[in-house]
């Protein structure tokens, strides 16, 4: 669970430049791009795993290469200019813990800052630790073990380059994919492999998860607000512009009354719920904390639902967020729907509340009832669902390529069998090294050959061959 005061300050202190120009009073455009400059967002997303209760990485940096450029010493500060060409551009700088399992269903915005135009090939993250976490059923962490980095300096490459162009917008979503980058099976000295199963997502608004924030309103603009630091006494460059429609829901600390957002008062602290578009946040829905003399019982509370949703609204859910030791995870609560509460699905879409199944991801925003200390209860004004089943995967080796669909060999100790696995849909990455880095690359299915080692994962859908979404090839002929 996260309380409002430990809920992920998703443009807390890493936001380099704003989203929105906060200077002044009703100016809600993007910001200027200084000439021969464009914009970045960077997100972070991860998919769910059954296997750990955190993944918790250590990122100290990421940054740009050009196609031109792999070279370790040449950085360059985004903001300052370049007359030698294009140097690696860092976007983010800054050792920052990031628990992957907590984003299953929204994003975290690491970084929005302004780079020079140019064509980029590559992505690097410096990584510095991969720590996995289990706990037990009272939520008491009972085992942790570091997962080995074959390279602390990972290299991404999409199919292609990808183009910063003067005075546009791009938005980069890294999904590390935790289910399928940490190995299953233990090395014999009973190391975790960590391999950079890291999917480079160059996104279109549609393609967008939800961003939670929560932070402190502050002076009305003619299209929303301007939302501050909960310390920020004025506006200023950390602040961003936020923007409302007839569609945004706003309401009370006890969920029970809806305003219009204009009627949100400045010094209001909110929890927003809102969408990442093309330089801007559109607040779907949002909520009003208690004045700070009253009891603090919103918080955000993430598990799997253990019921479908009942013809009261209310459905029961079991926790596993383990962010923080306020609620354990395994606790068990009943969640119910309040009159003006919306479901939503990852990416926005308002949803119908049976969408809501027994074994669904959830995360429920809401009050707590007695308290934070042992809720019983919530009353949700939102919540956000997601369906994804953890998929079939097998290991092998390639034996036959036929048109898109592949067989692969796999051997099982004492037997060997056959499955194959129709890719035309499928993203396939191929994981390597090159010199101090370790490399993930998106390739096409025509770069495939007879030999190549390789994990499939997708569905079943009943045919003859395993509908694949994914094929990690880890090792060549």
């Amino acid at each position: 669970m996260k309380t409002l005061q430990t809920i992920k300050f998703i443009f807390a202190a890493l936001i380099f430049s704003v989203l929105a120009a906060c200077s002044s009073g009703t100016d809600t455009s993007t910001t200027t791009a200084a000439p021969g400059t464009g914009r970045v967002s960077l997100l972070i997303t991860d998919g769910p795993t059954n296997d750990f209760d955190q993944i918790n990485v250590t990122v100290e940096s990421i940054s740009f290469l050009c196609e031109d450029d792999n070279d370790d010493e040449d950085e360059v500060n985004p903001l300052e200019g370049d007359d030698d060409g294009c140097r690696e551009v860092v976007l983010f700088e800054e050792t920052r813990v990031i628990n992957l399992l907590a984003l299953r269903n929204y994003s975290d915005l690491l970084s929005t800052t302004t780079v020079p135009a140019y064509t980029y090939s590559k992505i690097r993250l410096h990584v510095s630790r991969v720590e996995l976490v289990r706990f037990d059923i009272n939520g008491v962490v009972y085992w942790t073990k570091d997962a080995k980095l074959s390279s602390k300096k990972i290299d991404l490459s999409t199919q292609g380059s990808f183009e910063v162009v003067e005075g546009g917008y791009l938005a980069i979503e890294l999904d590390m994919d935790a289910n399928r980058a940490i190995q299953v099976v233990e090395t014999g000295n009973g190391k975790f492999i960590f391999r950079p199963v890291i999917f480079v997502n160059i996104l279109g608004v549609e393609d967008l998860k939800l961003v939670i924030l929560q932070n402190r309103k502050v002076l009305s603009t003619d299209t929303g607000f301007q939302l501050c630091e909960l310390d920020d006494v004025e506006v200023n460059d950390e602040c961003l512009a936020l923007l409302t429609s007839a569609n945004t829901v706003v309401q009370d600390d006890q969920i029970d009354v809806v305003i219009p957002p204009a009627g949100l008062e400045d010094n209001d602290i909110v929890t927003v719920l809102g969408k990442l578009g093309y330089g801007s946040i559109d607040a779907l829905h949002i909520v009003i904390a208690a004045d700070a003399a009253e009891p603090q019982k919103l918080a955000l509370f993430a598990g799997m639902a253990t019921s479908p949703v009942a013809v009261d609204d209310s459905f029961t859910m079991e926790t596993d967020d383990s962010d923080n030791n306020i609620v354990a995870p395994g606790t068990l609560l009943t969640a119910t729907l309040a009159t003006s509460a919306r479901v939503f699905d990852k990416y926005g879409m308002v949803v119908t509340s049976d969408n809501i199944k027994d074994g669904s991801d959830v995360d429920v925003f809401g009050l707590a009832d007695p308290d934070l200390v042992a809720p019983a209860t919530v009353k949700a004004a939102f919540a956000i669902f997601d369906n994804d089943d953890l998929e079939l995967n097998f290991s092998g080796v390639i034996v036959t390529i036929i048109d898109t669909v592949i067989t692969v060999e796999i051997d099982n100790g004492s037997s060997t069998t056959f499955e194959c696995a129709d890719i035309n849909d499928a993203r396939i990455l191929l994981l390597g090294s090159a010199g101090s880095s370790s490399t993930s690359e998106d390739i096409a299915i025509d770069q495939l050959l007879v030999g190549m080692s390789v994990d499939v994962y997708g569905e079943d859908e009943g045919l003859s061959c395993l509908t694949a979404d994914t094929v990690l090839v880890t090792a060549l002929p």
